[in-house]
């Protein structure tokens, strides 16, 4: 296993363990319908913005212009004499 992937796992298990510290916490201080409110507020903020960054992203790679393509020259073995 490669070092940044290591930390991506770590940091991966580690956001998981702090998003549900504080889902737990905060059913025992708000109540469980408000944390339910505030789920789903920010799991349709999170859909909307993916739904209006996508066609940006499609017409951004449409505008760019394609690298061109340069032509492969190719060695000849020379025969030493």
């Amino acid at each position: 296993m490669t070092k940044s992937r290591f930390r991506n796992t770590v940091l991966g298990i580690g956001a998981t363990a702090a998003a549900l510290a504080l889902g737990y916490f905060g059913v025992q201080q708000l109540g469980r319908n408000n944390m339910l409110t505030i789920a789903a507020t920010v799991g349709g903020a999170g859909a909307i913005s993916y739904v209006l960054q996508k066609p940006s992203e499609q017409k951004q790679r449409a505008s760019e212009p394609e690298a061109p393509t340069a032509p492969i020259k190719t060695q000849r073995k020379r025969n030493k004499s």
